[in-house]
Formats: structure tokens, sequence, C-alpha cells
């Protein structure tokens, strides 16, 4: 394989971890704030969030311009819609609910050129420089990081076959659906959960994998860097954004008086 660059070469970087967070707010203003408050990268996010893949340029674009790395989290394992994200310039691709080898293979396919995949060529979209990249079709595949979610007991089972797959790059352990799948989405700070997030993040990294998870808490996101987790995205942009209105409103509030006769 040729060197790889971008942040497909960051993934496999180590010692030097990410700490990214979701995007559910389709909005330049919050991509911008984000990388201003230091983080690495955003993950935009058209599985939950209000958008599609027509919002996807300003937001990739403000991202990169801002020093962030942009990936999509996709709707699904869906071979066009994977090209039409990358075609907007995404540095990577985020798949969701991939529970099997076969459709990890899927998903590499739907993500790089021939011979090493089926990705449609478009030799003038965004991530071509609209024409002006001449070695778009033979560079694009060593920066375009793919990225696989784990995140149900039934994809737990079937790790050593994701992980097996040539040219995934990362396992990103979805811990809420995981523990949804454990019978457990009510408690998901139960310790099964965290076992089993645990034990894929441990058997990918064995299997040469970049590993990502989740994290709902920034407490949560440090233990996983200190554990040595590749890529932490914390949170998401709307929860963030209540977590700091609430701490900025309580703390302004006059402090009650409680004094009594």
């Amino acid at each position: 394989m040729n060197e790889l660059t971008g942040l497909r070469a960051r993934l496999h970087e180590s010692g030097n971890p990410m700490l990214g967070t979701f995007v559910i707010v389709p909005r330049v203003e919050i991509v911008e704030i984000i990388a201003a408050a230091g983080f690495d990268l955003v993950v935009l996010d058209c599985e939950h969030g209000p958008f599609g893949v027509e919002s996807l340029p300003p937001l990739v674009a403000a991202a990169q311009g801002a020093g962030m790395y942009a990936v999509v989290r996709v709707s699904g394992n869906d071979e066009q819609t994977i090209g039409a994200v990358l075609d907007c310039g995404a540095d990577g691709v985020l798949v969701p609910h991939v529970g099997s080898g076969a459709e990890a293979r899927d998903t590499v396919s739907s993500s790089r050129f021939p011979p090493a995949g089926a990705r449609s060529v478009h030799l003038w979209v965004r991530a071509a420089g609209y024409g002006t990249l001449t070695d778009f079709v033979t560079t694009a595949d060593r920066s375009i990081a793919v990225l696989a979610m784990v995140e149900g007991k039934d994809a737990h089972a079937q790790l050593d076959d994701i992980t097996a797959t040539e040219g995934l790059d990362a396992v990103f352990v979805g811990p809420m659906d995981l523990a949804a799948s454990l019978g457990l989405a009510a408690t998901p700070s139960d310790p099964r959960v965290a076992e089993a997030a645990a034990d894929i993040v441990g058997r990918a990294a064995a299997a040469g994998k970049a590993t990502s998870i989740f994290a709902p808490t920034p407490e949560s996101a440090r233990a996983w860097l200190a554990a040595g987790v590749q890529l932490v995205v914390l949170a998401v942009d709307s929860a963030l954004m209540l977590r700091g209105f609430s701490e900025a409103a309580a703390q302004a509030r006059p402090v009650p008086d409680h004094a009594t006769n």
C-alpha cells in the first residue's frame, strides 16, 4: 500500500489521539465554535441529525477551514450515499450497525475506488477540487478513513470477521445501542456495557485496527483516551450546548437567601 495521508494516517498514528463530537445542528457557526473550543474532529450526523447530503458541503468546508477533520455518519450501509458523502469532500465515513464481515466489506467497497472497491468516479465534485486534482482517483483512497460502528451484541459476536476486513481503518464502539442490545437501554452505565466495549476496543486494536468510541461525558472521554483509544467522540453538540447554557444560567442567578428569623 502507498503511504497513508490525511485522516487515515492520523488514525493509525500511535500516541496522537483525537477528540471529536457529533453534530446534529447543521450550522456552520456550530462547527466553527467546536473548532474554536479545541476539538480535532466533528462527526456530521446524517443518521440522527435532521439533514442530508445536500447540507454537507458548507459544514465540511467549515470544519476543514477551521483545522478539523470532518467525518460523516451516514444513515446506513448504502453505496450511493457513502459515495455522495465522500464526493462532498469528507475526510472519512462512519457507517452504523455494521454487523458482519460481509457488511464491513461492503462498507469498504463503497468507500474505495476500483480496484480496491466499487466507488463511482466523478472528477468534478468538491472532493476532486472540481476537476483540478488530476491525481484524485489515485490518491483519494490513501486519505479517506473508513470507520465501522460495532454497536450490538450480534456484531460483537462477529467482531473477528469485521476486524479481518482489509481496508477498514477503525472500529467505532456505539455503547448506547450496545447497551440496548444487551437489554440495558435504561442503564447504559451498567458495568456489563463497559466490559463489552472494552473487549471490542482491545480486540480491534490487537487486530491492527484503530479504535474509536462514543463517550457521553468528559469524564468517560478522559478515561477512554487514557486507555489508548485513538478517537473519542464526546457527546453531541446539543448536549454540550445544554450543559454550557445550564451552567452559565445557574452561575448567573443570585444565590437564594435561605436565612430564617
